[in-house]
């Protein structure tokens, strides 16, 4: 798999300007579906939207296509989303099995 950085998601735009509304759920619902509801929007970087699982606290991190993307050593790196999904949701979900 490629590694694509911001640049590549959001390329010829300069700064990181944090935008912090109006809120967008469509790369999440795109992904997940009803799962949404486990999510808070944080807030939108880059052309990246921010989202916190309410339980385990952990990012998940999509573009307007619902790819998903990690920092990773001083960059933003693409990841495939179902590996990223399960980290993201992992604890509440290994409670659920019990």
């Amino acid at each position: 798999m490629r590694r694509s950085s911001v640049r590549d998601v959001d390329a010829g735009k300069q700064g990181s300007a944090m935008e912090l509304e109006p809120a967008n759920w469509k790369p999440l619902e795109l992904r997940i579906g009803s799962r949404c509801a486990e999510f808070m929007w944080m807030w939108r970087e880059n052309g990246l939207e921010y989202y916190k699982h309410i339980d385990t606290r952990r990012y998940l991190i999509l573009d307007a296509e619902g790819r998903s993307y990690v920092h990773r050593d001083g960059e933003t790196v693409r990841v495939d989303f179902q590996k990223e999904f399960r980290r993201v949701v992992q604890a509440i979900d290994a409670r659920s099995v019990r």
